[in-house]
């Protein structure tokens, strides 16, 4: 979903020059793809046998995933009207930008903290008191740092994907076309590049928010998590090198490098994400949540301490002191 969460932002940018409108109308095309492919992928994932997510999923009422479905057939269809506007290398108007920003931001605006949240309660359900999430719920779960964290996170991470998916993979230009090609690929750099430097203070507060199990996890807890956080901060600098070599003018060997290198990225933080979560799940705590508890049922200190209490032999009558007996004699 990163390609169409920010790329039809790019997209209008670059339809709006007729010598980049192929760059910009490559990138619309993706994103309408990504759009689809996310959503049918996203629906596949939430239906795998994870009880975790299927108890998440069902604290959410049933108006909420209609709302989801229409906005992605919203965001899906200001796409396709900008395509449709651009048609027969028509330079974009202000509509198209209006379309492509509205249709993008949509997504940007919805799904990076919705999914967030279904992540936090698919690993621990305690995470919120309230038994369903309605829309107010969701709300102020959405201002909770760690959602906050991820959502930034995701902004700048959909930025440096769908800039440098207008331009890679790098083709084969014309004589009269390399100069054009140029100059895109390095105003996409520098989208990509600015993005992901971005990242480093997000990535620090991201760090921050997690919870101490899943930082951990990631530091030195869970072998197979941090083994995965090495390599995506290697491969994180080894991209951010690529991309300040795009930007200064490097040529189509440079933008491969860093194409998959950033699909190495995003693909070991991805598994760095699931594999601290899923070592979070299984040293975690099982209790149920707290719409299931009871306030009202004694601590176990407190039990133990009345059920001394009630095991305890009462005095006879005859032994008790004097005053006492007048009294409940009275």
């Amino acid at each position: 979903m990163n390609i169409a969460s920010a790329g039809p932002v790019i997209a209008v940018w670059l339809l709006r020059d007729p010598q980049q409108w192929e760059y910009g109308a490559r990138l619309l095309r993706r994103s309408i793809a990504g759009l689809v492919a996310g959503s049918v992928l996203g629906g596949a994932l939430l239906l795998l046998p994870y009880a975790g997510m299927h108890a998440a999923l069902a604290r959410f009422p049933l108006d909420a995933y209609v709302y989801a479905g229409v906005e992605l057939l919203f965001s899906a269809a200001a796409m396709g009207a900008v395509l449709w506007l651009v048609r027969g290398r028509r330079p974009a108007g202000w509509l198209a930008i209006g379309l492509g920003a509205a249709g993008a931001l949509n997504l940007l605006y919805h799904f990076p903290p919705l999914m967030a949240v279904l992540g936090e309660l698919a690993v621990d359900s305690n995470w919120a008191t309230a038994e369903t999430i309605d829309r107010r719920t969701l709300l102020e779960l959405w201002q909770r740092p760690e959602v906050l964290a991820l959502w930034a996170h995701f902004v700048a991470a959909s930025f440096a994907v769908a800039a440098l998916a207008a331009v890679w993979p790098a083709a084969q230009p014309a004589p009269d076309d390399q100069g054009r090609q140029r100059r895109c690929v390095r105003r996409m750099g520098l989208v990509a590049l600015a993005a992901s430097v971005a990242q480093l203070p997000i990535g620090v507060a991201l760090l921050a928010t997690d919870g101490a199990p899943a930082r951990e996890a990631m530091l030195g807890q869970h072998l197979p998590a941090t083994l995965a956080f090495g390599a995506s901060m290697l491969a994180g600098f080894a991209l951010l090198q690529a991309l300040a070599s795009l930007a200064w003018g490097e040529g189509p060997r440079v933008l491969n490098r860093a194409g998959w290198l950033l699909v190495a990225v995003v693909t070991l933080m991805a598994a760095t994400l699931r594999l601290s979560r899923d070592a979070t799940n299984q040293g975690g705590d099982t209790a149920s949540p707290p719409w299931k508890q009871r306030s009202s049922s004694p601590s176990e200190p407190q039990a133990a301490e009345l059920i001394a209490r009630r095991s305890r032999p009462r005095a006879p009558f005859a032994t008790l002191p004097a005053g006492r007996r007048e009294a409940c004699s009275a």
